[in-house]
């Protein structure tokens, strides 16, 4: 299923214009549905979860809201470019996006938009826009390029699996497979997180970062309802490699 192409430079139409609407809601309910304390880390976070005191509640000044734009102009600036390399150079980008093509789902750069977040994530994907790249969260283009890669095996499973995302094994299925093959869990990455293991840490890192990923969401939020979803399609969905012949 071919997604939509949004425009990037305001709508030309009212079709545009309504679409950059729904985008907006769609925005509106993700943040509203994902957001952590401000003391955790973005992207997939394994750190413990902890809360800051309340504070008062201030009206920023003039110059804070300037700070800010400038800020989120600077952080736009940077994804857009990194994007625009990655879109041209990164192997695993452009092979994600060759095979979605196949596939008949033909993605594009519109497909890929730079946003201010302030939920846990470093991108996500919405079946009818494409892939939101958190442009404030990036910690290096490599870390950008995984989560691209990321997003990009959410996309190639619904278009050739037809995913209901709503269901916790179906979701499940996907957050296995993207943690998989993105790159996620390289042993470079588990080092540098803290987590090391000689035997089978590609296995302990996917199913600790497909749970996390799962916790994220409204229908996850059951007693072990991440942890049996997961259980429950791990053995075909961690052998399922498509579109790679193999774990990369």
């Amino acid at each position: 299923m071919p997604l939509s192409h949004p425009t990037q430079d305001g709508p030309s139409s009212p079709a545009d214009a309504e679409e950059l609407q729904t985008f907006a809601r769609w925005r509106a309910i993700v943040a509203s549905s994902f957001k952590f304390p401000a003391a955790t880390r973005a992207l997939h976070c394994e750190s413990p979860v902890t809360t800051d005191p309340v504070a008062p509640v201030t009206t920023p000044t003039s110059e804070e809201e300037d700070a800010v734009a400038k800020q989120e102009a600077k952080d736009n600036a940077r994804c857009e470019r990194w994007k625009k390399k990655l879109l041209q150079s990164s192997p695993m980008v452009k092979f994600m996006m060759e095979n979605l093509d196949r596939s008949g789902c033909p993605f594009s750069p519109s497909h890929f938009r730079c946003t201010p977040c302030d939920i846990t994530r470093a991108g996500g994907f919405a079946p009818d826009f494409g892939v939101v790249l958190c442009q404030n969260a990036f910690l290096s283009k490599k870390h950008m390029e995984d989560t691209m890669t990321h997003e990009l095996i959410h996309a190639y499973d619904h278009c050739t699996v037809k995913v209901n995302w709503e269901n916790p094994e179906h979701y499940a299925c996907s957050a296995i497979r993207a943690a998989s093959l993105s790159g996620d869990c390289k042993f470079t990455r588990e080092l540098r997180r803290g987590f090391f293991s000689v035997a089978k840490h590609h296995q302990a890192c996917v199913k600790r970062r497909a749970i996390a990923e799962l916790k994220q969401l409204p229908q996850c939020q059951g007693e072990s309802v991440a942890e049996d979803a997961v259980r429950a399609v791990w053995d075909s969905c961690f052998s399922d490699t498509a579109p790679f012949d193999e774990i990369p």
